[in-house]
């Protein structure tokens, strides 16, 4: 059986084919280090920015089954830590529904509705 593999037979060349070898995995380990360092920094980046508001949220009341009782505008501080977010349709239909316009933000007028 013969061995089919490209390396040399003899000691010196096979020392300097490791050497080589040895060199490239520190260089692809070192890109490897810095192509992560950069992914962290990017993910750390994207963690600190602020989350932009939602355009419309829904007051909720205290009672034991909370039921919306008041439709913001998303930048709206008006009893924000009972708010939650919801779409532009869903602002629309719990204001026709019966649900209170904020009467400081007043969705109502940026949602058209009378």
């Amino acid at each position: 059986m013969s061995d089919a593999s490209p390396l040399p037979d003899d000691v010196d060349r096979l020392k300097v084919i490791a050497t080589y070898l040895q060199l490239e995995l520190q260089r692809v380990q070192s890109r490897i280090a810095r192509a992560e360092q950069r992914e962290r920094e990017a993910a750390r980046q994207a963690a600190a920015r602020p989350v932009p508001p939602p355009a419309w949220t829904v007051q909720m009341s205290l009672a034991a089954d909370p039921r919306p009782i008041a439709v913001h505008h998303g930048e709206c501080t008006a009893g924000q830590s009972r708010v939650r977010p919801i779409t532009r349709r869903a602002a629309i239909e719990a204001l026709t529904a019966g649900v209170e316009a904020c009467v400081l933000c007043r969705p109502d007028r940026e949602l058209q509705i009378d």
